[in-house]
């Protein structure tokens, strides 16, 4: 090996080196976001959670779900941070479980 073919390899080793450390660097931001977007989820999954535990409580100690958030929050202690996410909550009937959406307040 001459010393023009040793320099072309270190130079091509190198540039791999750089090439796979970016890649690795990559898939790390990559992967924090992902798990970011996972726990959001999580979060809204849990607050969708409280409410509805809340208003099945009520319907087993009652007999029948509450018609409003408010009742919740007064009654059963529901809670959760208003600031940052809205929940839609809607009341069908006293026998029928009500529907309860959650989303991030933006």
């Amino acid at each position: 090996m001459n010393g023009k073919s040793a320099y072309r390899l270190k130079l091509l080793l190198s540039f791999l080196g750089v090439l796979v450390f970016g890649v690795l660097i990559l898939w790390l931001i990559t992967g924090i976001n992902s798990a970011r977007t996972m726990t959001e989820e999580t979060r809204l999954n849990n607050v969708r959670q409280s409410v509805v535990n809340g208003a099945v409580l009520c319907y087993s100690v009652e007999g029948v779900y509450p018609d409003s958030m408010e009742y919740l929050k007064e009654n059963y202690g529901v809670r959760y941070d208003e600031n940052k996410y809205l929940v839609h909550y809607r009341y069908i009937s006293a026998d029928i479980m009500p529907s309860v959406n959650v989303y991030v307040n933006k």
